[in-house]
């Protein structure tokens, strides 16, 4: 701002002339020219030597540069509240354009829940923000049969627990849903006249997904595997009274102890000879077979791409090993004159991954 000196009533004239051009100096030095100010309210000029008047700028904003920003245009916009980034809303309450900021984008990422059988029962809660998950599930893998000094026991491995998934919309889900786990079947210690595997549990999601177990493992002669299960029922326990009778997967994995992989489920072993457990793609894989004759013949695990691999046959008084989690099938035991324990299934697991707006 201008010095400006004050001129008093004792002040000499010549004094007073001095101050006087000085002060017109200051101020003539310190004014905005009228013809500087810039009164165009669309600012279209884009002069350097120009300067746009308060009334002008003003005009300006209220009548254009307010508009609302678009994917090519610049403009204002809004921070969008949590339950607008839940809801979808494109507009907020200013009539501007939503945006998402890096901490809610931050605290809205997808999540991985995993749940084992220690957790089961566990409630899975929907929060604001859900779009959809996916939910994968294993259902446990069954055990081994057991036999020894008989029928030159011969013992079929467990069956590995099936798989299945679904995707979920968001709508299409309660509140909470509970989440179950499979446990794997219970291995068995076995007499001279033999004892079945135990068929896994089953896993699931709410209603809405469902996970079989597979089956026990027979015995006989062959001694006949456990079903892989599958998304339609568990697995079919092998035979302990007709001889070499497989317990089946289901449709369209009908498993008969053979050798063929199985995409949901994989069978156990079926042996004469030790056979090894079947293996599977995306459910659990069946335990080996053993058998006592030869001096005692232990299967080895059929394996699992994204299920858990299935154990390995016993004999000569070595325990059949049990199945892997998730869903591996639980390794037989066959002996001529040794008792001992087959393998426990593997426990299923279900994964609920969960993917936000």
């Amino acid at each position: 701002m201008a010095t400006i000196t004050t001129i008093n009533g004792t002040d000499l004239i010549t004094d007073s002339r001095a101050n006087l051009n000085d002060n017109f100096a200051n101020l003539n030095a310190d004014k905005i020219e009228t013809s500087v100010l810039d009164t165009d309210t669309t600012l279209a000029a884009n002069s350097d030597a120009k300067v746009a008047t308060q009334k002008a700028v003003k005009a300006y904003v209220d009548a254009g540069g307010n508009v609302n920003a678009t994917e090519t245009t610049k403009g204002i916009v809004e921070i969008a509240t949590a339950a607008e980034v839940a809801a979808g809303t494109d507009t907020g309450a200013t009539g501007a354009t939503l945006v998402v900021t890096p901490s809610q984008i931050a605290g809205n990422a997808t999540q991985v829940l995993t749940y084992n059988l220690a957790d089961s029962p566990a409630t899975w809660t929907k929060d604001d923000g859900l779009a959809r998950i996916r939910v994968q599930a294993w259902g446990g893998g069954g055990s081994g049969a057991v036999m020894y000094n008989g029928f030159g026991s011969y013992t079929g491995g467990g069956g590995g627990g099936g798989y299945n998934e679904a995707w979920i919309e968001a709508a299409d889900l309660g509140a909470t849903e509970t989440v179950t786990i499979g446990a794997g079947g219970t291995a068995v210690t076995g007499t001279a006249s033999g004892i079945v595997g135990n068929v896994g549990g089953t896993s699931s999601f709410g209603s809405l997904v469902y996970a079989y177990g597979g089956g026990g493992g027979g015995f006989g002669n062959p001694g006949s595997a456990g079903g892989g299960g599958t998304k339609l029922g568990a697995g079919g326990t092998g035979s302990g009274a007709t001889q070499g009778v497989s317990g089946l997967g289901g449709y369209p994995w009908g498993s008969d102890g053979a050798t063929t992989d199985r995409t949901i489920g994989g069978a156990g072993g079926s042996s004469v000879t030790g056979t090894a457990g079947c293996s599977a793609e995306w459910g659990g894989a069946g335990g080996g077979a053993a058998t006592g004759v030869s001096g005692g013949i232990a299967g080895s695990a059929g394996t699992s791409l994204f299920g858990g691999n299935g154990g390995n046959g016993g004999a000569n008084g070595a325990d059949g090993t049990a199945g892997s989690v998730p869903g591996g099938g639980g390794g037989a035991y066959g002996d001529q004159t040794t008792a001992g324990t087959s393998g426990a299934g593997g426990d299923g697991q279900v994964i609920v991954t969960e993917y936000y707006v």
